[in-house]
């Protein structure tokens, strides 16, 4: 039997190290051992970014990154949107760090504090998170909500849960930092001083360091097109805006006879509302039908149906429905629409003043001048006779216009209902100077 030396011994250990070393090499993806995915949150937080940062987490853990890096600029969002980012956040077992470049105001703080790691920007602030309806503190409900989850995140990543309480309750008071009646906002060496952040940096690189990081291969999870477009779409006021303009413009168009543009702009604006929705929820279908069903409706009171508005009333009641469907809160959807009404009403009024013609006037008001020199007589003694005798309609009868009767123009009145101009009518009686005309029936005759 051969005897194992001692350097034979040797060589057999390196050479299973290096087996094992092999296998692990082979085991790892092409990045360097520290991979760090670097996703961008700026500008306003809505629910465009809980779609995109579930996209980066994905492809931070198919590509075998070692963690998640937020670059964070805002001054705030949407509470639903920040709470998701939250639940998101803190469910990932991948570590997530922040970086925040400038401002984590309102929901950014709730994101920041969500993280493993906070490094602060030299002149960067986070705080002042009260949440606000409508440009209101919001009732006390919400603002209880709210503040738990501030506290609930702050506490689990080790930090002092009355500052993240002071952020959104301005009756939580911090000796030397808040008064009673005040928000909390931190400056970024206050956020050191008391634990809120880990460390200032100047750069992502020394951020990076802050957390171990150091000389990280950094890949950068840019947003696509859809992720760009829906941002876009659902700002808040882009998206107040487009309601705006496409209920605007449709009232308008159905006011103006024979005018296009209005319509042209308003359906625009309005697919422009809802398909920034379908973008950002695959569910919003039923607030997409709604909104075809009323512009269908719009449609039909402007260029079909003739009448006093119903289709146009349905038209504009269930676009509102559709609005209320995809708005992220009733709140929202409400202000959204309050505003689109205010717009409304002031393009209306300055319609007026334009002195155009008006489709919504011309259905109720007879325009035809009605001197003699329109051919327009005052009706003789022998008005009488006229009962039993057809004719035919010279204006629209709205009710009230002019029909052919004896060889000549007399002012007529129906019943109610509207009679096109050309329709063949009878005289069926004549109340003091009032001649009442029905339409005849072709098919009777």
């Amino acid at each position: 039997m051969q005897r194992i030396t001692g350097r034979s011994t040797l060589h057999i250990i390196m050479a299973m190290l290096l087996c094992l070393l092999s296998l692990g090499c082979w085991g790892r993806p092409a990045y360097a051992a520290d991979t760090v995915y670097r996703a961008e949150l700026d500008g306003e937080v809505g629910d465009y970014m809980v779609a995109y940062m579930e996209r980066v987490y994905d492809e931070a853990a198919q590509s075998g990154a070692d963690a998640v890096l937020l670059d964070l600029d805002t001054y705030g969002g949407y509470v639903t949107a920040a709470v998701s980012l939250k639940q998101l956040i803190m469910d990932e077992e991948m570590p997530t760090y922040c970086y925040i470049n400038d401002k984590a105001i309102s929901a950014g703080a709730l994101i920041a504090l969500s993280c493993d790691g906070i490094a602060v920007n030299t002149g960067g602030t986070i705080g002042a998170a009260e949440p606000r309806l409508g440009g209101e503190k919001a009732d006390e409900k919400v603002v209880s909500f709210w503040t738990a989850e501030l506290v609930n995140a702050a506490e689990t990543n080790g930090r002092d849960s009355r500052l993240a309480a002071a952020m959104s309750d301005s009756s939580v008071v911090i000796a030397g930092l808040s008064e009673e009646g005040k928000l909390l906002t931190l400056t970024a060496q206050q956020a050191v001083d008391r634990g809120i952040a880990d460390s200032m940096a100047a750069t992502t690189d020394e951020a990076l360091a802050a957390f171990g990081l150091q000389g990280a291969d950094i890949i950068t999870a840019e947003p696509n097109m859809q992720e760009n477009l829906t941002q876009i779409l659902n700002n808040s006021v882009v998206s107040t805006l487009l309601l705006s303009i496409g209920i605007g413009c449709m009232v308008l168009e159905v006011m103006f006879a024979g005018v296009g543009m209005f319509a042209a702009l308003g359906i625009t604006s309005l697919a422009l509302y809802f398909i920034g929705a379908l973008l950002l929820s695959y569910t919003a279908w039923i607030a997409i039908a709604l909104a075809v069903a009323g512009l269908v409706l719009l449609i039909l009171e402007i260029f079909v149906v003739p009448g006093f508005g119903l289709c146009g009333v349905l038209g504009i009641a269930s676009i509102i429905g559709a609005v209320i469907c995809v708005a992220p809160s009733i709140t929202v959807a409400l202000l959204q629409i309050a505003i689109a009404i205010a717009v409304t009403v002031l393009l209306v009024i300055i319609s007026l003043k334009c002195g155009r013609t008006r489709r919504v006037w011309s259905r109720l008001i007879l325009k035809d001048s009605t001197s003699t020199e329109g051919g327009y007589l005052s009706q003789p003694l022998s008005i009488r006779q006229l009962v039993g005798q057809s004719g035919v309609a010279l204006t629209d009868l709205r009710p009230s216009g002019a029909a052919l009767l004896d060889g000549r123009r007399t002012d007529v009145l129906t019943e109610g209902e509207f009679i096109k101009r050309g329709t063949a009518v009878q005289v069926i009686r004549v109340d003091g100077s009032s001649v009442v005309v029905i339409p005849i029936d072709d098919d009777a005759e």
